[in-house]
């Protein structure tokens, strides 16, 4: 029976990384990317990058926390911070515009330049569109900020779990992105947009006030004088 951290853990994973990675509205790029070559190499090549994206979301999952204590910063301090980044993605995402943390300039430009040959696109599955178009800060913050908010195995495990699921949607939207581009025209992909870009925004408030709710409570447990003069602040204040 699964426990609670890890449902909850799957839950936020899955709504997170939905929001940050888009599957359907980055199946345009995908499509773009393989347009005219044999089903049978699309089909390949969609696998390829989705294996690629689940491998990095897996090991941000599990590594994370070692590399965080090696530069010696707490996991609430992260999830706040994450929830940051992750807000100002939401709201570029709510006014249309378009999301930098997968997004750079040597990406777009080498996805923009790909030749229809499968050894050319071959060589760009992985960078720039499974890193860091698909798994990029904004998704790798995603995933840790949710371990973050839900420390021991059963979050870990709910976390790897959810990755998997949207890496799933991810492939099954590249394998139909033949049909994608024609149910979904220019201005359904817009209001998308701005209907994840919300979800993020509030899934970011979230991550937020967790983490800087457990930050607070890691320094007190840290510095118990600090503690001790809080709780006598108001006593302080009431005397006459």
């Amino acid at each position: 029976m699964f426990d609670s951290a890890f449902n909850a853990a799957f839950v936020a994973t899955l709504l997170g990384l939905f929001a940050m990675m888009n599957p359907i509205g980055n199946t345009a790029i995908f499509l773009g990317m393989t347009d005219g070559l044999p089903a049978g190499f699309r089909a390949r090549a969609a696998l390829k990058a989705s294996l690629a994206v689940l491998v990095i979301l897996e090991l941000s999952i599990f590594g994370a926390t070692a590399v965080l204590g090696a530069f010696g910063i707490s996991m609430s301090a992260f999830e706040a911070a994450g929830g940051i980044i992750v807000l100002g993605i939401g709201l570029k995402m709510l006014h249309g515009s378009e999301n930098p943390a997968h997004t750079t300039s040597e990406g777009t430009a080498a996805v923009q330049a790909i030749a229809l040959a499968e050894e050319e696109v071959d060589g760009k599955l992985v960078v720039p569109l499974a890193m860091p178009i698909l798994a990029g800060p904004g998704s790798i913050t995603t995933v840790v900020s949710v371990v973050a908010g839900h420390p021991g195995i059963g979050g870990k495990l709910g976390a790897a779990a959810g990755a998997a699921a949207i890496t799933l949607s991810l492939l099954a939207c590249f394998l139909a992105s033949g049909l994608i581009a024609k149910l979904l025209n220019r201005q359904a992909q817009e209001i998308l947009l701005r209907f994840m870009g919300m979800i993020l925004a509030a899934i970011a408030v979230t991550m937020i006030l967790n983490g800087t709710m457990g930050a607070v409570g890691d320094y007190l447990k840290d510095h118990p004088t600090a503690a001790a003069g809080l709780r006598s602040a108001p006593e302080s204040a009431a005397r006459p």
